[in-house]
């Protein structure tokens, strides 16, 4: 996978927004679906954990713990990045996206830090946003 720059992620937010192309102008309003609070370990190791939030996703996205048993269906993932992932979930073992290349780029995208939250929502059937809210330095989260 090739690195994303900012300036490329910035360059594809601004020119979806031009186009109004977003999720949202075409499914109404996301529905929630949770938040994560984020740690060193899955900074260190770009993932984080599903587990609080796996039943609020589809079945059929959810497959075993290894490639050969993925599930038959998937999810497109919006991150804020140049291009979506198309990804299903670990859901026996580690109940994480098995795609996790992208996490890596989100957290530095966004300057994560231990402490900070993921927050997904889904904008479309099997389409989600994944964002980051801060927790502030004195433990608030804003």
């Amino acid at each position: 996978m090739r690195p994303v720059t900012a300036s490329q992620s910035l360059h594809a937010l601004q020119t979806a927004a031009a186009a109004d192309e977003s999720p949202e102008a075409a499914s109404g309003p996301p529905r929630w679906i949770g938040e994560i609070e984020i740690n060193d370990a899955n900074l260190r190791n770009n993932h984080f954990y599903l587990r609080p939030l796996i039943d609020k996703f589809p079945g059929d996205v959810i497959g075993g713990s290894n490639m050969a048993s993925k599930a038959k269906g998937e999810v497109v993932i919006d991150w804020g990045g140049p291009e979506p992932v198309q990804t299903d979930i670990d859901g026996q073992d580690k109940k994480f996206f098995r795609a996790r290349g992208w996490i890596g780029a989100f957290y530095k995208f966004h300057g994560a830090r231990a402490g900070d939250f993921v927050v997904i929502e889904e904008m479309a059937p099997s389409r989600y946003r994944v964002s980051l809210k801060r927790r502030d330095s004195v433990g608030r989260v804003s």
